[in-house]
């Protein structure tokens, strides 16, 4: 989705909220979410978000002066029935047969892999039907979809990493976390592709505190977990954690 079209759209989804109108949104990646939240928080207007997923990263939205409930997103969440004991699939071939159906990414949420290898993929009610006849294959593996009703929960992995730092600074953990150079974590976060605790942040010189999360566009998600004190160097030790 291209963003400054979205913000523009934003506004015309908060002028149809006070007309008493309803927007249903497509699923919202961080950086929409991100400009939603900062569009809408001043506006009057209500703003609910849901992704048929327990800890969706993927969420739609509804904009409107009204309540809504769980139902009103409109989310299929689809089971994935295959022969685990001959084949695996993963969440790249899954996406990418959605998406070679046509389908647009907006129009797909999580997808979720539990350690029993059971798939599940949350998808926009209007085109569920649509997927369901004609989504037959993951990749070469032959599967069937059963819309799944009980609750399907998104397991966040972690790999922790001990490192030593100078400081706290946003660009020192970037370039520490994704072993990248300061020059290269300074322009992801002078472009805006860095978000902490899902909110944008372009000050390189921000203070990370722990507990803190970030995500990096096209990099992924880690979290400051641990800063454990001082070396003898005058380094921070600290543990960075890395979304699996």
């Amino acid at each position: 989705m291209e963003l400054d079209l979205f913000k523009k759209r934003v506004n015309s989804y908060i002028d149809k909220a006070y007309n008493g109108g309803v927007s249903l949104l497509p699923f919202l990646d961080e950086a929409a979410l991100s400009i939603l939240n900062n569009e809408i928080k001043n506006s009057g207007v209500n703003v609910y978000t849901f992704g048929g997923i327990k800890d969706s990263d993927r969420l739609r939205a509804i904009i409107t002066m009204y309540d809504v409930k769980d139902e009103d997103f409109k989310i299929i969440i689809y089971k994935i029935n295959y022969n685990k004991k001959y084949y695996e699939i993963n969440h790249r071939s899954i996406l990418g047969s959605l998406m070679g159906l046509g389908i647009k990414r907006e129009c797909i949420g999580d997808i979720v892999i539990d350690d029993d290898k059971d798939a599940y993929f949350a998808i926009t009610e209007e085109i569920s039907e649509y997927v369901k006849d004609n989504l037959s294959f993951i990749g070469r593996i032959p599967i069937s979809l059963e819309e799944y009703k009980d609750e399907v929960v998104n397991v966040i992995r972690y790999i922790d990493k001990v490192s030593f730092i100078s400081s706290l600074r946003l660009d020192v953990i970037i370039s520490e976390a994704y072993n990248l150079s300061r020059s290269v974590s300074l322009e992801m976060i002078q472009t805006g592709l860095v978000y902490v605790n899902h909110i944008l942040n372009m000050n390189s010189s921000h203070i990370v505190k722990q507990g803190d999360e970030i995500s990096v566009r096209h990099k992924g998600r880690i979290k400051l977990s641990k800063i454990e004190g001082v070396s003898r160097s005058g380094r921070l030790c600290v543990t960075i954690s890395k979304r699996a």
